[in-house]
């Protein structure tokens, strides 16, 4: 992914690969989904056996499909996060599955049905099966798939009936552990230090790589779990009014990625005392 003479959004419609994307402020088309802020792109090779991929990122307008597109310049200056994760077709479902609780608008879909009838969920998620089942939150695990390392991967779907927040609620218990948090809040949504496993919020601006960043010029959202190597992306503020919207979190295990932010999120708004 670059800008430049060549970048990856320029290349032409291949018809071998099929494409599901959703985006709450989708390209060419004014903004349609004011719930859910979930913005990705899954992808099916037809031309390989067993590969395909889930493109998460944070743009709006972006990326169109079968038509022309250009870089939005009024995000130039914001920050963004891009995550591609290539997996097993086995997998499809239970990625599907998650998307599913996020509640997003899609605005690009050729599946076919010979995909949709070999996988329930995804089949739900494109003709917009309303989820009735409590607790109304999903997690899905998975690896990626790669000839060097994979990757293990956790998909975390929130649904607006599920009230839930999903940083105190789903993922510091979900996964166990402490975690850092970078998103924006209000003054009532504050660390949290009692429990088992703390919740605290890293201090704007933060120092990322030769660049400082500050959380108002930053639509990225992102959790560091402590101790377990994994940075998970997410798409929700801290508010307690987003107990009511749908959720995200793609959570990536990878000791490489985990300590690059580490050393950003160093500065904590508030210190728990143990």
């Amino acid at each position: 992914m670059k800008l430049g003479p060549n970048p990856a959004w320029g290349y032409l419609n291949n018809p071998q690969i099929k494409v599901l994307a959703y985006n709450d402020d989708p390209p060419n088309i004014p903004a349609r989904n004011r719930k859910s802020k979930a913005k990705g792109v899954l992808l099916i090779d037809k031309r390989r056996n067993d590969a395909a991929a889930w493109f998460v990122h944070t743009v709006p307008n972006f990326l169109a499909h079968l038509g022309g597109y250009s870089w939005p310049p009024t995000e130039t200056a914001k920050g963004h996060i891009f995550l591609c994760l290539s997996f097993r077709e086995e997998f499809l479902n239970s990625v599907g599955k998650a998307i599913r609780y996020q509640e997003p608008y899609i605005y690009a879909n050729n599946l076919p049905a010979n995909i949709l009838n070999q996988h329930e969920e995804l089949s739900n998620l494109v003709n917009g099966v309303e989820i009735r089942v409590t607790p109304f939150l999903e997690n899905a695990k998975f690896v990626t798939k790669s000839a060097q390392v994979q990757a293990n991967i956790q998909a975390f779907g929130k649904h607006s009936k599920s009230f839930a927040d999903i940083y105190g609620r789903v993922l510091r218990n979900k996964l166990s552990a402490n975690i850092r948090i970078w998103a924006p809040s209000d003054a009532r949504s504050k660390s949290i230090c009692k429990g088992q496993y703390k919740l605290r919020k890293i201090a704007s601006p933060m120092q990322f790589a030769d660049s400082e960043v500050s959380r108002e010029a930053d639509s990225t959202r992102w959790a560091l779990v402590e101790g377990k190597n994994t940075v998970c992306l997410t798409t929700n503020d801290y508010k307690n009014s987003e107990k009511k919207v749908p959720g995200a979190a793609v959570c990536l295990e990878n000791a490489n990625v985990y300590n690059a932010f580490s050393q950003a999120a160093s500065n904590i708004s508030y210190i728990c005392q143990f």
